[in-house]
Parts: structure tokens; sequence; C-alpha cells
């Protein structure tokens, strides 16, 4: 399964989700309106007595009854969409910081967290998507993780302090790999939806708390005296148990759907972690560790059974494996370690308990000390590109270490940085042409003052010298330091970058691109639940169009001549459409004469597309790219960056 099915069956996955929750929330409807209707008839009937109505009663008393299913229904609702907003508002900084999470700062000096912040920038570089919020949840001695999230452009991926300090690096790689599955395969977009979901029908027990705080408190003003409203006051006690209990009803179906979501693709993440770091001891130490250690990967926050699905590992106890969110721990270990036996989990708990398990953390190389660039490698066809999109391996996560080991320090520094950032992101579409540079720079000072302007120079200066395979890297490692600044900074940047791209009145292609990773990233900050904004979706007509135009960009780009972009676009597009030959023949190669304004109005049409679909787009674009057998370190982050602006994020193709 690759990643265009993975995530379809994602998609098919969120549906059969709200299914049930909308089964579950017919359940409670009903429950509630059983409850109502005793209640309303219990009300005129002796003291301590309760009544259980009839199909009488029903007919007679319809309007209450569905005044009870409206304003349930409409409570679960307003409950739901209440907990999706305020997690669309927080994005994954706001699960992490909810549970106790504090970020892990740009400019930390702690060895372990820098650490942490290093694996999970090499796995961003990775994987091709950019780096995510990092936190550490400092009052959690137990080993977890878990990213949150609904795009990249809000994503956040936390560990507890037990996963800190007692994890080596392999482990630690082990686990954020695993975590960077669940982004990679839209796993996180539907946790958080689960969590939006849920809220609502756990939240009728919130109304069984309140009357029985109500009803205890009427009770005691009862045995002062007896007379008048005694028996409302014991109905409405008895209400708010029967509530109460319905509410654990809620209980009882969220975390059963929570568990059937949640296994497999806790198993499909181990299998996946093990693919991107090709060494199964990371992962397998860690959940030895956690086996092994007395706190396990139980998390102790208040609200730790709302994300329980997301956790690296099972972090709310359960007391039957049907509730439970993770396959057991020993099963996890065989299937890494076939000859693993789940009863050393007992002697690994009582070795732990005998000597302590604290790993102390290893001395960090830090970028820019390292003189060696990635070696590139270009021998790739269009199914290994396809094949690697959602899916890096080792080779990739080596890769991204030596590239962002090879960084200059000042410019690692600016990367991290909230206001050196936003001059980093300017200074990768500085022009080579000094005339043209002037002119971008003039801009710059104009818009953010003569100082910045000298820090924009340098950063460029900096980044020449690094070539293009860095400038996808960079930006998505600015992207943190960039994506809390308010909307309207966010705004003013991408417009900034824009006018500079275009201020000769000709925008390069890979200028372009960053351009477009950017917007795209800004707006999925925006409007996390949507998943960025979204159009119509296009007619056949218009999808062949815009994939003409895009086909024609890219063959251009990369070829000296009409000649060879012609047989470049003819390579691409007959990938695409495979045995399908008339479509080609009636949609031949014309020069673009726009081709900016062309690309950009291709690619917000050609973003509707999903599985199969997205995946031959993507090969016959790399079947344009690759056509001459000469792909320039420019083609290949090129392709990256328009693949990222579709949501199909590509590992490094120079460590393919």
């Amino acid at each position: 399964m690759d990643f265009f099915e993975r995530q379809e069956k994602t998609r098919r996955q969120t549906r059969v989700l709200v299914l049930l929750f909308v089964l579950a929330t017919v359940v409670i409807v009903v429950a509630v309106g059983f409850v109502v209707a005793v209640v309303a008839a219990s009300l005129g009937a002796p003291e301590g007595a309760v009544v259980i109505p009839g199909p009488r009663w029903a007919s007679d008393n319809t309007g209450l009854l569905a005044l009870t299913c409206f304003g349930t229904l409409t409570f679960i609702a307003v409950a739901s969409l209440y907990r999706t907003l305020r997690l669309s508002a927080g994005g994954g900084s706001g699960v992490a910081s909810q549970l106790g999470g504090t970020e892990v700062s740009p400019d930390v000096t702690d060895p372990l967290r820098s650490r942490l912040r290093n694996v999970v920038e090499e796995m961003a570089i990775a994987s091709g998507v950019p780096v995510p919020d990092i936190y550490v949840l400092d009052r959690e001695p137990g080993i977890n993780a878990f990213a949150a999230g609904y795009s990249s452009g809000d994503a956040a991926v936390a560990v507890t302090r037990g996963a800190l300090e007692q994890l080596s690096r392999d482990e630690l790689q082990g686990v954020i790999a695993h975590e960077f599955s669940h982004v990679l395969n839209g796993d996180m977009r539907l946790n958080m939806r689960l969590i939006g979901l849920l809220f609502g029908i756990l939240a009728i027990s919130l109304i069984g708390r309140t009357i029985l705080r109500a009803g205890g408190r009427g009770r005691v003003r009862l045995s002062s005296s007896r007379r008048g409203g005694g028996s409302g006051v014991a109905v409405l006690f008895a209400a708010g148990i029967a509530l109460f209990i319905i509410g654990y009803i809620g209980v009882f179906c969220g975390r059963l759907i929570k568990a059937g979501a949640s296994r497999e693709r806790e198993r499909l993440a181990d299998a996946s972690a093990v693919q991107f770091t090709r060494q199964t001891e990371g992962l397998a130490g860690a959940l030895k560790k956690i086996g092994g250690l007395e706190a396990g990967g139980v998390i102790q926050a208040a609200n730790g059974e709302e994300v329980s699905h997301m956790l690296f590992a099972l972090g709310v106890p359960s007391l039957t494996r049907l509730f439970a969110t993770h396959p057991p721990l020993g099963e996890r270990i065989q299937a890494l370690e076939p000859g693993f036996d789940p009863r050393e989990l007992d002697r690994l708990r009582a070795d732990a308990l005998a000597r302590g398990m604290a790993a102390p953390a290893e001395p960090e190389r830090a970028a820019g000390l390292s003189a060696q660039r990635p070696a590139a490698q270009y021998a790739v066809t269009p199914a290994m590109v396809s094949a690697s999109a959602g899916a890096p391996g080792e080779r990739h996560v080596e890769y991204a270490r030596s590239l962002r080991d090879s960084m200059p320090t000042v410019v690692y520094d600016a990367a991290h940085s909230p206001t050196d950032a936003v001059l980093l992101v300017l200074a990768l579409v500085l022009h080579p042409d000094e005339g043209t540079r002037q002119k971008q720079l003039e801009r710059i000072e104009y818009q953010f003052g003569r100082a910045r302007r000298g820090k924009a120079e340098r950063l460029y200066a900096d980044v020449n010298k690094l070539g293009d395979a860095y400038r996808l890297p960079l930006l998505d490692i600015s992207l943190p330091a960039l994506r809390h600044r308010p909307q309207d900074h966010l705004e003013f940047l991408a417009q900034q970058v824009r006018q500079l791209a275009d201020i000769d009145g000709r925008i390069e292609l890979f200028e372009y691109a960053l351009m477009r990773v950017l917007e795209v990233e800004f707006d999925a900050a925006a409007w996390p639940v949507a998943g960025g904004s979204r159009a119509a979706r296009p007619s056949t007509g218009a999808l062949r169009r815009a994939v003409s135009k895009l086909f024609a960009v890219v063959a251009r780009h990369g070829h000296a001549d009409d000649n060879a972009a012609a047989a470049a676009y003819a390579r691409g597009m007959e990938t695409l459409f495979g045995a399908d030959r008339e479509v080609p023949d009636k949609m031949p190669y014309a020069a673009p004469v726009d081709g900016i304004a062309a690309l950009d109005a291709a690619l917000g049409t050609l973003s509707s597309l999903r599985g199969k679909n997205r995946r031959r787009l993507v090969e016959g674009l790399a079947a344009t790219i690759i056509h001459d057998q000469t792909v320039s370190t420019s083609e290949a982050e090129l392709l990256r960056a328009i693949c990222a602006s579709l949501g199909t994020p590509l590992p490094p193709l120079l460590a393919t």
C-alpha cells in the first residue's frame, strides 16, 4: 500500500467513524428521551414512585419528546463544534499545551532537547514536510509521544519527559519516525476530528454530573423539610444518575470507536517507522523500555483519555483488550523481533527497577560543523518517485542529517529566529543577477529598513554558496518560527515574496515553486480544519487543460529548446495517460507564454486530484523531468516543491 492508497484508506475510515458517531448519537438521543419521559411521567406520581410511560403517554407528549430529541442533538452538535473550533484555533500546539507541554525553543541549549529538535528536523527534511512545532510534556515520567494537528501547517510533535530522558538517540528516532508516519498517512488529521466528534457524546455525562450535584444539595435541604417538592428532587436526582450513566454509554462508545480506529494504524506506523530508519533496534528498544519502566507509557494529565488514540503507546490503562487503543506491547515487539518472548517484559521491568534506565544524551553535532555535503544521486524512475511519496527510507534520513549538519551556523540560526526567519525567506528568492538583486534589496530596505536589508543580503551570500538543494529544506525549517506570527503578517510576507520574485516582470520557476509552498503552508495554518481553502471540483476538461499547462512549463524549464521540451512533454503525457494515447494526441505541446500565471491556475485546479490520479500525475511530472536522463538539482527540488504544494510530500530526490 503506497502513500496515495493510504490517504484514500484514511478518508474511507473517516466516513466510517462519522457513521459510528451517528449511530452512537442515536443511541444516546433515544436513552435521553427515555429518561426525560420517565421524569415527566413520574413528577405527578406519589412521592418516591417512578413511572415507566407507555405508548399512550408517548403519543400524548410527542411535542416534549421531539423537543428532547432536538435539544439532545443540538447539545451534542454544539459541543462537538465547540471542541472542533478550539482544536482548530490551537492546532497541534494547542493539544500539546493542554497536556502540560512546553515548546522546545529555537535557541535551546539543553542537550536532550537539542537532540530532540535535531531528530525531528532530520525526519521532516527526509519526509519532505515542514518541521512541526516541538513540545515536551515535562510532568509525564512515562515514555510516550504523539503528533497532533489538522495539517502540516499547524502540526506539533510532543514527547514525554520520560521519553526524552530514557531513550537513546536511535530509540528516540524510532519513536519520532512512528509519529511522522501518522503525519504522512493522514492519521493525525483523523485523530483530531475524532477528538471533536467524541467530545459531543462524552459531554452528556457532564450534564448528569451537574444534575447530581444540584440534586445532592436538594436532598440536603429535603432532610430538614419533607414538605412539597420532595418527589421532584428525588426524581431529579434519579434523572441525574440516569444521565450520568448515559454519559458513560457515550464514554463506552467513544472508547470502542477510538480502539477500532487506532490499533491497525499503530501497526502500520510501526512498520513505516522501520522502513523509515531501516533498523528495528531503535523502535523495539523504545517499546521494551516502556515495558520495563514502572510508569510505562501512562499519561497522567487529566485529559489523557481524550488523546489516548493518538499516543505512541497505551497511555490510558484498559480493563479489556476490546477498548485498548494499541496492540499489546509484547505483540508489537514480536512484530519487530520475531524471536522476542513477551514474558521477557517482566524481566525487563525487574531489571529496570534494579538499575534504573536513564540514558545520558549523546553529544549532538551542531549545524555548520560538517564540511561534508550530502552526496547527490540521480538514478531514479517515475515509479520510484511516486513510490517514495510519504515513504522515506534510511538513505533519506542519512541525507537529511548530512544536509542539516552542513548548514552554516548563521543560516541555521536564522531559520529558528522569528525575526531572522522572515529575512531568510526573502533571501531565498533573491535573484543571482546583480542588477535584479539590487532592485529586490531596495524593496526590502523600503519595507523592512536598512539594517534588515543588510542582514538579508548577508544571508543570501551564505545561501547562494549552498545551492538549490538547501532551499526547500531551509524553508521547511523556517516555518515553525513563522507560522505563529499574526495572520496579517503572514499575508504581508507572502505578498512581499511574490513581489520580490516578480520585480523584473519574470518569475523564475524555482522561485515560484518556493513561493507556492510558502503560500500553501500559510493557507493551511490559517484554515487547518478545511485543510486550506478549497474550490469547487473542476471538470475533466479543466483538469486536462491544467495538466497540459503544468507539463509544458516543467518541460520547458529543464530543456534547452522547444524540440527537447516537446519530447519531454510527450513522455510525461504518455506516462500520465498510459494506454489511452488519444488524450495526449489531442493535447500537443505548446510553448508556455504566460508560464507563472498558467502554473498558478493549473496547480489550483490539480489540487483536487486524489488517490491514483494524483499518483499518476506525480509519475508524469517525474517522467517529464527525467526524460533527458540529466536531472539538475533545480529540477529535482522543483518537482518536490510542486508536489508539496499539491499535498504530496516527496523525500529528497538527490538521495533516492
